[in-house]
């Protein structure tokens, strides 16, 4: 059945244990109507054009993101968040923004200047999933000052794989991503612990290592959604307050030991 209020957060804080499972992804999001705040998003076009469809899918995107930040967050400041959004039709003028040149060494469509809080975005086929991604990014600074970088590209990431169709929004698992996490765990190379105690620091290295930097984060954020809603919602309350997210998990799984097996188990059984 469609959600139309999907992102309700209804259960306390507990233990794992006393959890229940809450499918809200997976589904069929319907957008609710626009709210008399309405989020402000300044779109600025550069060599390149937008159809009343397109804009009205880009307010749509921001609009869902809003709610479901909202919710974790408590909140309703960001119904009037204003972000700045630059879309570019032409590589070459992308380029010339102050990261472009990066953003398109690591085979990126955009980025977020958290700086000055604008998003910049390649038009391309993909450019729903990259404005996805980083309004996530947009949002999340305005709530969260500087949150660890996997929490920021792991929901970023989450987000940027959701299909956007006339009034829906569909979820899809990142396949490719599953299955390097599983290939990872196989070889032995998938050490959570060492992954969060030590990614306080800028992504670095080939573009295959960054890629597992984002699938490792992604693959956190998916299995705490597929588990339970509530548990991102707890991790961003507690990683606000400084705590550290092996602590945080550690406390939601009765151990992070525990955490680390079920989510093992979890990528295990996935198809």
């Amino acid at each position: 059945m469609p959600a139309t209020h999907p992102f309700s957060f209804h259960l306390k804080y507990g233990a794992y244990r006393r959890f229940g499972f809450a499918p809200l992804f997976g589904l069929i999001f319907l957008f609710s109507p626009p709210k008399t705040t309405a989020q402000t998003l300044s779109i600025q076009k550069i060599h390149c054009s937008l159809n009343k469809d397109d804009a009205a899918t880009i307010e749509k995107i921001a609009h869902y993101e809003t709610d479901f930040y909202n919710a974790v967050f408590d909140t309703e400041k960001n119904d009037s968040l204003k972000i700045n959004v630059h879309i570019f039709g032409r590589k070459e003028d992308f380029r010339q923004t102050p990261n472009g040149d990066n953003a398109l060494h690591v085979s990126s469509d955009g980025y977020y200047l958290a700086k000055t809080g604008d998003v910049f975005v390649l038009k391309t086929d993909h450019l729903n999933a990259s404005l996805l991604h980083e309004i996530s990014h947009a949002i999340l600074h305005q709530n969260m000052g500087n949150p660890p970088q996997w929490f920021d590209e792991g929901l970023a990431t989450y987000f940027g794989s959701l299909i956007v169709e006339k009034n829906q929004i569909f979820y899809t698992p990142v396949t490719g991503r599953i299955e390097r996490i599983r290939e990872m765990d196989q070889k032995g190379i998938l050490n959570l612990a060492n992954y969060l105690n030590t990614n306080n620091k800028r992504w670095g290295g080939s573009e295959a290592t960054i890629n597992d930097q984002y699938t490792i984060a992604y693959s956190i954020i998916y299995f705490l959604v597929k588990t339970n809603l509530n548990l991102i919602k707890h991790l961003a309350d507690e990683l606000k307050n400084g705590q550290s997210a092996m602590t945080i998990l550690g406390q939601d799984f009765g151990g992070f030991d525990f955490f680390q097996s079920k989510y093992i188990s979890f990528y295990k059984n996935q198809n």
